[in-house]
């Protein structure tokens, strides 16, 4: 069975305004080389990796739906890596474990099951105008 996985960041986070990628990937057995799409605006990528991965007759797809970061450095990269080491432990400290695997007992809405709704995949034009809104946005990074 394909699967579209979503990075759901804080709605008034940053990393909301970034280009976001879609890595296709193979599942359910399938044996082919995953690739990465991009860059788009985060409602083009959520919607095209659903199209593909959701839409696959076969099942083989998934599709992982992430920010890409803009690194203008290798301390950059490493500076980030670093947060995100500090941030997994303080989350890993915090959560309650059961035969060593992390449990959230607090978080029962993840047991529900969601009706899905998926909105159409963006035209051909539409991911042009949003791939030239995201690569303006990065070349305006640069001027700050």
């Amino acid at each position: 069975m394909g699967g579209v996985i979503i990075y759901e960041p804080e709605e008034d986070a940053d990393v909301n305004e970034f280009p976001w990628t879609v890595t296709f990937e193979p599942s359910g057995g399938d044996d082919w080389d995953s690739f990465i799409c991009g860059p788009y605006e985060r409602d083009h990528a959520v919607a095209l990796a659903e199209a593909v991965a959701l839409d696959d007759a076969e099942g083989g797809v998934l599709a992982i739906v992430k920010p890409m970061l803009p690194a203008l450095s290798a301390e950059d990269v490493s500076a980030t890596i670093e947060e995100l080491r500090e941030a997994a432990l303080e989350e890993e400290d915090a959560e309650e474990m059961v035969n060593g695997t992390p449990v959230d007992f607090d978080d029962d809405a993840d047991l529900a099951e969601e009706e899905a709704e998926f909105a159409e995949p963006p035209s051909p034009d539409e991911i042009r105008e949003g791939m030239a809104r995201t690569y303006r946005r990065l070349l305006d990074l640069d001027a700050e």
